[in-house]
């Protein structure tokens, strides 16, 4: 009985080792690209909204690599920028202020870094119909 858990405890310490040994024929990207992430909310919206109804919010925590992003909104005319931030963790967050007869759309990065300022961006939007919309904001990486 001692013999068999021997041999089963080799087998299993080889077997181990062979999954942690690389093969030959293992094979490594050339290339990594960065894909566009989205914060994004699909709600029903209308086509006349007053400053009587609610905000709406999307938020996400997100970690970036450093290196230039294009970020623009979702969902309307607002604002487009070409960013260039640094590597860490960041809060993102999109809301939606109903005013009289458009949505005042506002975006945040709130970086955790201390010694970086948060970015905002803004714009204006009023769905051409009422009905369920997607809005929010990108990050398309330009590396």
């Amino acid at each position: 009985m001692a013999r068999i858990s021997r041999i089963l405890m080799l087998t299993a310490l080889f077997g181990a080792a062979a999954l942690v040994v690389p093969g030959a024929a293992s094979a490594v990207p050339a290339t990594v690209t960065a894909e566009t992430a989205r914060n994004t909310k699909t709600q029903e919206l209308t086509n006349n909204p007053d400053s009587g109804m609610p905000e709406s919010c999307v938020e996400r925590r997100i970690s970036l690599a450093t290196g230039t992003y294009d970020w623009a909104q979702i969902g309307g005319l607002g604002e487009r920028s070409n960013l260039n931030l640094g590597q860490g963790w960041y809060t993102w967050k999109d809301c939606l202020d109903p005013g009289n007869g458009s949505y005042d759309h506002t975006t945040w990065l709130n970086p955790d870094n201390p010694d970086w300022e948060t970015i905002e961006l803004h714009g204006e939007w009023k769905p051409e119909v009422p009905g369920n919309w997607q809005w929010g904001s990108f990050l398309d990486p330009r590396f």
